[in-house]
């Protein structure tokens, strides 16, 4: 006689479970981008004070964000969403030029938040927890525009197109010489479209 081992029933999904835990996750999300708003407080972002905001226990916030770097990308995910459809990492020259004057105009629509993604720690670390992410991104829009474009020129060129779609061009446009979102996106495109096209002329 065998000692059979009793099989595992298999998990049960609940659509109801699914769609609570979302919307609580996007709460959380919305709390911690309410919180980024004008703050100087290094200290802001922090696990209790986002539950205290969300309304929610801060284990609920530990479920749905285990670790900081995690609640860091779920803030940076409710941004975008504020920012419009569509807006996210560009890993190709098409999606570069398709999300481009977007971005800008979205910029305008989050201003303190994105202000004080730049200005603040709390933001500058939200910012540095996609820096990898980043980079990827842009150097393989490089190596599209110029594949064998040598490691150093290919850094430099990755580091300059990501500058000209990114908010610190946005803020500088804004605050020294009066641009909106729409006008920074056009001045920053312009920029872009050279910078490519003297990419591809590379032997």
């Amino acid at each position: 006689m065998t000692n059979a081992k009793p099989s595992r029933k298999p998990r049960y999904r609940s659509p109801l479970r699914e769609e609570q835990a979302a919307r609580t996750r996007d709460r959380i999300e919305k709390a911690a981008a309410d919180l980024i708003d004008g703050s100087q407080d290094a200290e802001a972002i922090t696990f209790k004070a986002v539950a205290e905001r969300a309304g929610v226990t801060e284990m609920t916030v530990y479920r749905h964000f285990p670790t900081r770097d995690d609640l860091l990308r779920g803030l940076w995910r409710q941004i975008n969403a504020r920012m419009g459809a569509g807006i996210g990492m560009p890993g190709n020259i098409e999606t570069l030029f398709a999300q481009h004057d977007p971005l800008f105009a979205g910029f305008d629509k989050v201003a303190p938040q994105i202000l004080a993604s730049i200005t603040t720690a709390p933001g500058r670390e939200m910012r540095a927890a996609l820096n990898e992410r980043r980079r990827r991104a842009f150097r393989a829009i490089v190596d599209e525009a110029a594949p064998d474009l040598k490691p150093d020129a290919r850094t430099r060129a990755a580091a300059v197109l990501q500058l000209l779609h990114s908010a610190h061009a946005w803020m500088s446009l804004r605050e020294q010489w009066g641009m909106d979102g729409r006008e920074a996106g056009a001045a920053t495109r312009w920029a872009i479209d050279i910078l490519l096209h003297q990419l591809r002329k590379k032997p």
